[in-house]
Protein backbone atom coordinates (compact mmCIF):
# COMPACT_ATOMS: atom_id res chain seq x y z
CA UNK A 1 0.00 0.00 0.00
CA UNK A 2 1.49 3.38 -1.00
CA UNK A 3 2.05 6.08 1.58
CA UNK A 4 -0.33 8.96 0.89
CA UNK A 5 -0.37 12.48 2.32
CA UNK A 6 -3.75 14.14 1.89
CA UNK A 7 -4.31 17.84 1.43
CA UNK A 8 -5.47 18.08 5.03
CA UNK A 9 -2.20 16.67 6.34
CA UNK A 10 -3.43 13.12 7.05
CA UNK A 11 -0.92 10.34 6.31
CA UNK A 12 -2.15 6.87 5.38
CA UNK A 13 -0.42 3.68 4.34
CA UNK A 14 2.22 3.47 7.08
CA UNK A 15 2.41 -0.05 8.48
CA UNK A 16 2.64 -0.70 12.22
CA UNK A 17 6.26 -0.14 13.22
CA UNK A 18 6.96 1.53 9.88
CA UNK A 19 8.51 4.65 11.35
CA UNK A 20 12.22 4.39 12.09
CA UNK A 21 13.40 4.67 15.69
CA UNK A 22 13.84 8.25 16.81
CA UNK A 23 11.26 9.66 14.39
CA UNK A 24 9.03 10.86 17.25
CA UNK A 25 10.58 12.88 20.06
CA UNK A 26 9.10 13.36 23.53
CA UNK A 27 8.19 16.93 22.62
CA UNK A 28 5.95 15.64 19.81
CA UNK A 29 3.67 13.84 22.27
CA UNK A 30 0.72 15.36 24.10
CA UNK A 31 1.37 16.50 27.65
CA UNK A 32 -1.00 13.78 28.92
CA UNK A 33 -1.54 10.27 27.60
CA UNK A 34 -5.06 8.88 27.98
CA UNK A 35 -4.93 5.07 28.33
CA UNK A 36 -8.51 4.66 29.50
CA UNK A 37 -9.75 1.20 28.51
CA UNK A 38 -6.30 0.11 27.41
CA UNK A 39 -4.10 -2.62 28.84
CA UNK A 40 -0.52 -1.60 29.44
CA UNK A 41 2.05 -4.40 29.55
CA UNK A 42 5.19 -3.50 31.46
CA UNK A 43 8.56 -4.98 30.50
CA UNK A 44 9.84 -7.87 32.58
CA UNK A 45 11.36 -6.77 35.85
CA UNK A 46 9.27 -3.61 36.26
CA UNK A 47 6.60 -5.11 38.56
CA UNK A 48 6.17 -4.07 42.16
CA UNK A 49 5.70 -0.37 41.46
CA UNK A 50 3.12 1.51 43.52
CA UNK A 51 0.38 2.70 41.17
CA UNK A 52 -1.88 4.49 43.64
CA UNK A 53 -2.36 5.02 47.37
CA UNK A 54 -5.66 5.50 49.23
CA UNK A 55 -6.09 6.22 52.95
CA UNK A 56 -9.15 5.97 55.15
CA UNK A 57 -9.54 6.90 58.80
CA UNK A 58 -12.13 7.21 61.53
CA UNK A 59 -12.22 8.53 65.08
CA UNK A 60 -15.82 7.49 65.82
CA UNK A 61 -16.03 5.17 68.81
CA UNK A 62 -17.61 1.75 68.23
CA UNK A 63 -18.35 -0.43 71.26
CA UNK A 64 -18.69 -4.19 70.69
CA UNK A 65 -20.01 -6.29 73.57
CA UNK A 66 -21.26 -9.27 71.56
CA UNK A 67 -19.36 -12.26 70.20
CA UNK A 68 -20.44 -11.38 66.67
CA UNK A 69 -18.00 -9.64 64.35
CA UNK A 70 -19.08 -6.01 64.08
CA UNK A 71 -17.86 -3.31 61.68
CA UNK A 72 -15.39 -0.99 63.38
CA UNK A 73 -16.22 1.92 61.08
CA UNK A 74 -12.78 1.82 59.44
CA UNK A 75 -12.82 1.42 55.66
CA UNK A 76 -11.37 2.68 52.37
CA UNK A 77 -12.19 2.06 48.70
CA UNK A 78 -9.89 1.65 45.71
CA UNK A 79 -10.36 0.87 42.00
CA UNK A 80 -7.39 -1.14 40.65
CA UNK A 81 -6.07 -0.04 37.26
CA UNK A 82 -5.28 -3.63 36.27
CA UNK A 83 -6.76 -7.01 37.20
CA UNK A 84 -3.22 -8.33 37.78
CA UNK A 85 -2.47 -5.74 40.45
CA UNK A 86 -2.17 -6.64 44.10
CA UNK A 87 -3.52 -4.50 46.92
CA UNK A 88 -1.36 -4.07 50.00
CA UNK A 89 -3.67 -3.41 52.95
CA UNK A 90 -2.14 -1.71 56.00
CA UNK A 91 -4.32 -1.38 59.10
CA UNK A 92 -3.53 0.53 62.27
CA UNK A 93 -6.55 0.09 64.53
CA UNK A 94 -7.01 1.85 67.86
CA UNK A 95 -8.79 -0.20 70.53
CA UNK A 96 -9.52 -0.66 74.22
CA UNK A 97 -10.34 -4.04 75.77
CA UNK A 98 -11.99 -4.41 79.17
CA UNK A 99 -13.38 -7.10 81.45
CA UNK A 100 -14.08 -7.38 85.18
CA UNK A 101 -12.31 -10.73 85.28
CA UNK A 102 -8.90 -12.30 84.83
CA UNK A 103 -8.61 -12.42 81.03
CA UNK A 104 -9.95 -10.86 77.86
CA UNK A 105 -9.44 -11.72 74.21
CA UNK A 106 -10.45 -9.84 71.11
CA UNK A 107 -10.00 -10.45 67.39
CA UNK A 108 -10.19 -8.44 64.20
CA UNK A 109 -11.00 -9.39 60.62
CA UNK A 110 -10.20 -7.62 57.36
CA UNK A 111 -12.68 -7.78 54.50
CA UNK A 112 -12.57 -7.02 50.80
CA UNK A 113 -16.23 -6.20 50.20
CA UNK A 114 -17.89 -9.27 51.75
CA UNK A 115 -14.83 -11.57 51.44
CA UNK A 116 -12.67 -12.19 54.51
CA UNK A 117 -9.01 -11.73 53.57
CA UNK A 118 -7.66 -11.93 57.12
CA UNK A 119 -9.10 -14.20 59.81
CA UNK A 120 -7.67 -14.00 63.35
CA UNK A 121 -6.75 -16.97 65.49
CA UNK A 122 -10.06 -18.22 66.89
CA UNK A 123 -8.97 -18.35 70.52
CA UNK A 124 -7.00 -15.12 70.77
CA UNK A 125 -6.75 -13.14 67.56
CA UNK A 126 -4.16 -10.56 66.51
CA UNK A 127 -5.44 -8.26 69.26
CA UNK A 128 -5.62 -11.02 71.84
CA UNK A 129 -4.49 -10.32 75.38
CA UNK A 130 -4.66 -12.25 78.63
CA UNK A 131 -4.02 -10.86 82.07
CA UNK A 132 -4.01 -12.45 85.51
CA UNK A 133 -5.21 -10.89 88.74
CA UNK A 134 -2.64 -9.11 90.84
CA UNK A 135 -1.53 -10.22 94.27
CA UNK A 136 -3.88 -7.66 95.75
CA UNK A 137 -6.83 -9.37 94.13
CA UNK A 138 -7.66 -6.66 91.55
CA UNK A 139 -9.79 -8.49 89.03
CA UNK A 140 -10.85 -5.91 86.43
CA UNK A 141 -8.52 -5.53 83.47
CA UNK A 142 -8.28 -3.06 80.60
CA UNK A 143 -5.80 -2.11 77.95
CA UNK A 144 -5.50 0.64 75.38
CA UNK A 145 -3.54 -0.33 72.29
CA UNK A 146 -3.12 -0.32 68.55
CA UNK A 147 -3.36 -3.37 66.35
CA UNK A 148 -1.29 -3.30 63.16
CA UNK A 149 -2.04 -5.85 60.43
CA UNK A 150 -0.78 -6.01 56.83
CA UNK A 151 -2.25 -8.20 54.10
CA UNK A 152 -1.25 -8.51 50.42
CA UNK A 153 -4.48 -9.18 48.52
CA UNK A 154 -4.92 -10.36 44.91
CA UNK A 155 -8.46 -9.24 43.98
CA UNK A 156 -8.17 -9.87 40.18
CA UNK A 157 -10.53 -6.98 39.55
CA UNK A 158 -10.73 -3.50 38.06
CA UNK A 159 -13.98 -2.69 39.87
CA UNK A 160 -14.25 -0.46 42.93
CA UNK A 161 -13.31 -2.44 46.05
CA UNK A 162 -13.99 -1.57 49.68
CA UNK A 163 -11.68 -2.85 52.41
CA UNK A 164 -12.83 -2.68 56.03
CA UNK A 165 -12.25 -4.14 59.49
CA UNK A 166 -14.59 -5.79 61.96
CA UNK A 167 -13.96 -7.02 65.47
CA UNK A 168 -15.36 -8.71 68.53
CA UNK A 169 -14.44 -9.75 72.06
CA UNK A 170 -14.26 -13.54 72.42
CA UNK A 171 -15.92 -13.40 75.83
CA UNK A 172 -18.63 -11.00 76.98
CA UNK A 173 -19.29 -12.28 80.47
CA UNK A 174 -18.14 -10.03 83.32
CA UNK A 175 -18.65 -6.96 81.11
CA UNK A 176 -16.21 -8.18 78.46
CA UNK A 177 -16.05 -5.73 75.57
CA UNK A 178 -13.81 -4.03 73.03
CA UNK A 179 -13.96 -0.40 71.99
CA UNK A 180 -12.58 0.64 68.63
CA UNK A 181 -11.46 4.28 68.34
CA UNK A 182 -12.03 4.76 72.12
CA UNK A 183 -13.18 8.32 72.70
CA UNK A 184 -11.40 8.59 76.04
CA UNK A 185 -7.91 7.83 74.67
CA UNK A 186 -5.33 10.44 73.71
CA UNK A 187 -5.55 9.55 70.02
CA UNK A 188 -8.26 7.05 69.17
CA UNK A 189 -8.11 7.54 65.39
CA UNK A 190 -7.72 4.36 63.30
CA UNK A 191 -6.17 4.25 59.82
CA UNK A 192 -6.29 1.98 56.79
CA UNK A 193 -3.97 2.46 53.79
CA UNK A 194 -4.47 0.71 50.43
CA UNK A 195 -1.57 0.53 47.96
CA UNK A 196 -2.05 -0.81 44.45
CA UNK A 197 1.10 -2.73 43.50
CA UNK A 198 1.85 -3.58 39.87
CA UNK A 199 2.28 -7.31 39.23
Amino acid sequence: MPVTISGSGTITGIATGGLPDGSIAAGDLASTLDLTGKTVTLPAGTGGKILQVVQGSTSTEVVVNTTTYTDTGLSASITPTSNTSKILVLVNQSFYVYRTSTSIYTGMRIYRDSTIIHEPVSSAGPLGYEFGTTAGGVSSIGLYGRGSISVLDSPASTSALTYKTSGQPYVTTNAGQVKFQPSDSINGTSYIILLEVAA
